[in-house]
């Protein structure tokens, strides 16, 4: 028992001395419509921005693949992120620098459309630091999938029948029957 608890108190200490460094921006997530009637998508970056001091300034990579072109980028809604400069270095990367007056949570950094070429390997690719994440655009609906929600119902039902069969077969022999 002291092996074990001296192990585990070794463990603890360990993850208690690790230098906790602040993280300065993680977590983009795009967040995608559906394709319009001419074919374009609108998605909006969001952020998740870890670091105590906030940022002030970002720079988003946006790299279009598969015939996927960009067709704006703007400002989003409700966002203290503005869209500073938007420049197409080379053909299909576009670099997106965004300022702010110096923000840490979770919001909205801008908004893009493209349009979607229609093609299996169409996809914008987002990078910001050294995260990545990749669009495509979403035309037909998902079908749902049984999941066995009705398992459940199906064990209680199974024990309810049980615990009646039980208690018919052992009532005329049971003490309380008699009282």
């Amino acid at each position: 028992m002291k092996k074990v608890l001296s192990l585990l108190s070794v463990m603890v200490m360990a993850i208690l001395l690790v230098p906790m460094v602040p993280k300065a921006a993680t977590g983009i997530v795009p967040n995608c419509g559906n394709k319009d009637d001419q074919g374009n998508v609108t998605c909006t970056i969001v952020y998740n921005i870890t670091s105590s001091s906030g940022l002030s300034n970002l720079t988003v990579t946006l790299t279009e693949e598969g015939g996927a072109d960009i067709t704006s980028i703007v400002d989003a809604d409700d966002s203290e992120w503005s869209v500073g400069s938007k420049t197409e270095a080379t053909a299909g990367v576009w670099t997106v620098n965004l300022v702010s007056p110096g923000v840490s949570g979770e919001g909205n950094l801008f908004k893009f459309t493209y349009k979607a070429s229609g093609s299996t390997d169409c996809k914008i690719r987002v990078a910001l630091n050294n995260e990545t994440a990749t669009i495509t655009p979403n035309d037909t609906p998902t079908d749902n999938k049984q999941t066995g929600a009705t398992l459940p119902y199906i064990a209680l039902g199974a024990v309810v029948i049980l615990a009646t069969g039980a208690y018919l077969a052992t009532r005329n022999k049971a003490k309380m029957y008699k009282i």
